[in-house]
């Protein structure tokens, strides 16, 4: 079964795009879609084989992922 996982994201001023594209070349991002208002640029979808590979994920690759000033995690219960 899988993982899946909303990751919203603040990307620094005017590079959310580039950070988007970025994301959508990750294996684990499913989708990453662009945000019109609000506090989060960029919400994705992950979906990964266990937590432990998420944490992996956001832990190793999200956070290399230049122009990232945060993200938060969100865990799907029920899809």
């Amino acid at each position: 079964m899988l993982i899946k996982v909303f990751l919203a994201v603040i990307a620094k001023p005017g590079k959310a795009k580039e950070v988007q594209k970025k994301l959508r070349e990750l294996d684990e991002v499913v989708l990453a879609c662009s945000v019109s208002d609000g506090e989060f640029d960029i919400v994705a979808m992950v979906e990964v084989a266990s937590l432990d590979d998420y944490r992996a994920f956001s832990i190793d690759t999200v956070s290399s992922v230049s122009n990232i000033i945060d993200y938060i995690s969100f865990i799907i219960m029920d899809a």
